[in-house]
């Protein structure tokens, strides 16, 4: 198929032909969030010093599992966004909203941990 569409004397670039703009969007959105959750998640670290052990404090550590779920669920989601967008024309939209959404999930779960003092 051609990437041209001939329309009304013009040629213009159809819309196959840009499957890749929602997804570069979202990656350089992602790879710019990535450091700033990363800090957050050893700040979120850090919460947990007055912790000895994780029975001491089961929902901060239970906090901690999930954001790092959600960190490398996003990375995941990241790498294969770019095939499934690619052949997958439906849910484009869809797909490249899963990583903001796995990452925002990962940086709440930071966010809503206890410091135990």
């Amino acid at each position: 198929m051609s990437e041209l569409a001939r329309t009304s004397g013009r040629t213009t670039v159809s819309a196959r032909g840009q499957w890749w703009n929602a997804v570069t969007i979202s990656t350089v959105g992602y790879l710019v969030l990535l450091p700033l959750a990363a800090v957050v998640r050893g700040l979120a670290e850090m919460m947990t010093d007055a912790c000895a052990s994780p029975a001491a404090c089961p929902s901060t550590y239970a906090h901690l599992a999930l954001a790092d779920r959600g960190l490398f669920a996003s990375l995941a989601l990241v790498v294969l966004q770019w095939p499934v967008v690619r052949l997958v024309r439906r849910g484009r939209v869809l797909v490249t909203l899963l990583p903001a959404v796995a990452l925002a999930v990962a940086v709440v779960a930071m966010f809503t941990i206890e410091g135990n003092t």
